[in-house]
C-alpha cells in the first residue's frame, strides 16, 4: 500500500483556496474550507457564491447533472457493479438536490472556479475510513472550533479532503457521458 501524506507546501498555498460542500435543498448547506484552520460553517443558498468567489477548487457532495433515462447516470452504475451504495435521482430530493448542484456548478464555473462531484460516503469507503477516522486525519490541519457537531460537517470535511487530494493527483475520476465522479485513488491511505 502507498501511504499519501498531504504535502505542506500544498497546504500553504492553497489556503483560501480550496472547499468542500455538503450541499442541501431546503436548509443551509456546511462549508469546509482550508483557511488558516479548517473552517466549518453553513450557508444559505443565497450566500454560497459569495463564501466560494475566492475559491479556486470546490468539491461538491451533491449530483451534479441529471440521468437521461432511468434512476442513475451512467457513471453511477459503473459505481453501483464495485459497490457503492448511491441513492436514485428519482427520487424527489435527489431530483432537487441534482437541479440545485447543477445550477451552483454552472454559476461557479462561470467564475473560473473548478468543481467536482463526489460522495462522502463513498470517498470515506474508499479510502477505507470511517466518519471519525477522517475527523482525525482533518485534525492535522486544525480545525477552527473543534471537531465536527454532525454528519453535515463531516460530510463536507470530507469534500474538502477530496478536494485537496485532487490537487496532489491522488484520485480516480469515474467518467461516463452523463457527468463524473471523484474518489480518492486506489491504495491511497491516510
Amino acid at each position: 500500500m502507498e501511504y499519501f501524506h498531504l504535502k505542506l507546501d500544498i497546504l500553504t498555498r492553497e489556503r483560501n483556496l480550496v472547499a468542500g460542500i455538503d450541499l442541501a435543498v431546503t436548509r443551509p448547506s456546511t462549508i469546509a474550507v482550508l483557511s488558516d484552520c479548517i473552517e466549518i460553517d453553513r450557508a444559505k443558498s443565497s450566500e454560497l457564491i459569495s463564501r466560494l468567489s475566492h475559491a479556486k477548487l470546490v468539491a461538491i457532495d451533491a449530483p451534479l447533472s441529471l440521468p437521461s433515462k432511468g434512476a442513475f447516470r451512467d457513471f453511477e452504475r459503473l459505481l453501483l457493479r464495485r459497490g457503492y451504495k448511491l441513492l436514485p435521482l428519482t427520487l424527489t430530493s435527489m431530483t432537487k438536490l441534482a437541479l440545485k448542484g447543477t445550477k451552483l456548478k454552472r454559476t461557479l464555473e462561470e467564475r473560473g472556479i473548478i468543481v467536482l462531484e463526489t460522495h462522502p460516503t463513498s470517498a470515506r469507503k474508499a479510502l477505507g475510513l470511517s466518519s471519525e477516522d477522517i475527523v482525525n486525519v482533518m485534525k492535522r490541519w486544525e480545525l477552527c472550533e473543534g471537531p465536527p457537531k454532525n454528519q453535515d460537517e463531516i460530510d463536507a470535511l470530507t469534500c474538502l479532503l477530496v478536494a485537496l487530494l485532487y490537487m496532489d493527483g491522488r484520485v480516480e475520476e469515474i467518467k461516463g457521458e452523463e457527468g463524473s465522479m471523484i474518489l480518492p485513488a486506489s491504495g491511497v491511505q491516510l
